[in-house]
C-alpha cells in the first residue's frame, strides 16, 4: 500500500545530517554497538564482531528496498569534520494503518548535546512530509529517563505503559508508548 511517497536518503539542520545506512557504516556501528551503555535499552545486543555489523547493515539495506524499515546515521559537521554521532530508524512500518515506531541512540560523546532532539525533528520531517504516515511511536523503558525527557522535548505524548514489554538480558521491563502524530504538516528547516 506504498503510493505517493518520497523516500528521503539524505535531510539536514545546518550542521545535523541523517543519511541513508550504507556498507561503509560496518565499523562505526561494530565499535558503537559494542559498548554495553549504548545498547543497554536496546533490543539489539552488543555486535560481537565486524562480520554480525556487516550482515545487520545487509538487512537494514533489505528493508530499504521493502519500504519496510529506513535506518538513517546521525552525522555532525564540525568545522571541515563529518563524525558519525549515532543512528535513528523507522522501523516496524505498517503502510496500512500509516504508522512506525522510532528508535535512536548516540554515542555518549554526543549525549547531552542536543544533537538527539535535532534528530527526531528531522525524522518526524521526512514522516509525516515525504513518508506521509499518521503516527510515530517509541515504545521506552520505564527506568530509561533519558529517552523519555527526549522524546517529550519533541512533542511526543505518553498513551501508556505496556506491562513487561521488552526483555533485556532475560530481565522484562515495563515500557512506555511515547506517540507523535502528525496533526500538522512539519516544517522543513
Amino acid at each position: 500500500m506504498v503510493h505517493d511517497i518520497e523516500v528521503i536518503e539524505e535531510i539536514n539542520d545546518n550542521n545535523i545530517f541523517l543519511r541513508k545506512i550504507s556498507k561503509n557504516d560496518a565499523k562505526f556501528l561494530y565499535h558503537s554497538l559494542k559498548q554495553r551503555e549504548i545498547t543497554n535499552y536496546m533490543s539489539l545486543g552488543p555486535l560481537k564482531t565486524l562480520d554480525s555489523s556487516k550482515r545487520l547493515i545487509g538487512n537494514y539495506l533489505k528493508y530499504w528496498s521493502n519500504f519496510s524499515q529506513y535506518n538513517y546515521i546521525i552525522e555532525i559537521k564540525e568545522g571541515n569534520t563529518i563524525n558519525n554521532a549515532g543512528s535513528i530508524s523507522l522501523w516496524n512500518i505498517s503502510w496500512l494503518h500509516m504508522r512506525a515506531e522510532i528508535g535512536i541512540w548516540l554515542v555518549p560523546d554526543y549525549w547531552k548535546q542536543g544533537i538527539g532532539e535535532k534528530a527526531i525533528n528531522l525524522i518526524k520531517i521526512i514522516t509525516f512530509n515525504h513518508l506521509k504516515l499518521n503516527r510515530i511511536e517509541a515504545h521506552v523503558a520505564v527506568d530509561n529517563i533519558r529517552s523519555i525527557t527526549l522524546f517529550k522535548k519533541c512533542e511526543f505524548i505518553k498513551e501508556g505503559t505496556l506491562k513487561q514489554y521488552l526483555n533485556f538480558n532475560g530481565i522484562y521491563h515495563d515500557a512506555l508508548i511515547l506517540a507523535c502524530l502528525n496533526t500538522k504538516k512539519v516544517k522543513s528547516k
